[in-house]
């Protein structure tokens, strides 16, 4: 029975990360980029609900979630919930110089920690770097729900805030008291949400005319743009990049305005950690070589 269901499990070929549901949630210490402080988020929550947002790599869909649950996050607030993200990296320095512009240019407000681990993260947590996030939703220091996201898409979102509102639940039941008291608990929680998301949504609104503002200011050549992309491939080879490098700078040749596009696009594109180890390097290389 038991070679069975590991041959079922291995047909499904299921991405674990993280400890799963039942298992304790470990204490570790992570740089707040806020507050600029070593800290351990698990103690401070002292087993209050808490999501952890370990990021092993950042694309596109993995910033749309994050963005998300960043939104949901603040708005559970209400409830005592703590979501918190964790930058894994093997270059701390760097992690420290970018991630306040990552985390500007995605709007983030719920607090963002370097790993002081590394890029394997928390030891006695068993994360897997195969996959781009692992999120784990807890409460009294045990996983209550646990999603490693290989590649994120838009039916991630309402699982994970789901398993939120369950385990948002589950402590509130847990909380002594009289049904009236229960009724009113919800009903203040209830309403604080509310304002928060009224609030939340002004900011929104607010900020549209500035990003309008911007993304007029960033019509960018769409050929080059389209070349760019050959550079943040995740599974692209020196050799690939060094073709797609002689193929850009062919076509920006010595037009000025080509290359400022360009060394905005890398920066932007290193701030948010897209490609691999050998298309950063090389990216950063282009940056230098071209930002002058």
């Amino acid at each position: 029975m038991g070679l069975m269901l590991a041959l079922l499990l291995s047909l499904q070929d299921p991405k674990l990360s993280g400890p799963q549901p039942g298992e304790k949630t470990a204490g570790f210490k992570v740089f707040d980029v806020g507050s600029r402080q070593e800290v351990d988020y698990i103690a401070d929550a002292k087993g209050a609900p808490v999501v952890l947002v370990f990021i092993h790599d950042l694309s596109r869909p993995a910033a749309a979630l994050m963005r998300s649950l960043d939104r949901f996050g603040r708005v559970k607030e209400a409830r005592g919930l703590r979501t918190q993200f964790v930058s894994l990296s093997e270059d701390r320095d760097g992690a420290e110089r970018h991630l306040p512009q990552v985390i500007k240019s995605l709007s983030l407000k719920c607090p963002m920690g370097i790993s002081l681990d590394g890029k394997e993260g928390p030891g006695a947590y068993g994360l897997n770097r195969e996959v781009m996030l692992t999120i784990l939703v807890a409460k009294d220091n045990k996983v209550s729900a646990n999603f490693a996201i290989v590649s994120p898409n838009e039916t991630d979102a309402p699982k994970i805030k789901e398993a939120i509102n369950e385990t948002l639940a589950a402590a509130a039941a847990a909380v002594p008291g009289t049904p009236e008291e229960r009724r009113l608990r919800e009903e203040l929680a209830a309403a604080r949400e509310e304002i928060v998301a009224l609030k939340i949504q002004l900011e929104e609104q607010a900020e549209v005319p500035a990003r309008r503002a911007e993304m007029n200011r960033a019509r960018e050549d769409e050929a080059l743009v389209n070349q760019c992309r050959r550079l943040i491939q995740r599974a692209a080879t020196q050799e690939q990049l060094d073709a797609a490098v002689k193929d850009i700078e062919a076509y920006i040749a010595n037009n000025d305005a080509l290359r400022k596009q360009y060394v905005a696009i890398l920066g932007r594109i290193l701030d948010l950690k897209y490609g691999n180890d050998l298309g950063q390097a090389e990216m950063r290389r282009q940056l230098e070589k071209h930002g002058k």
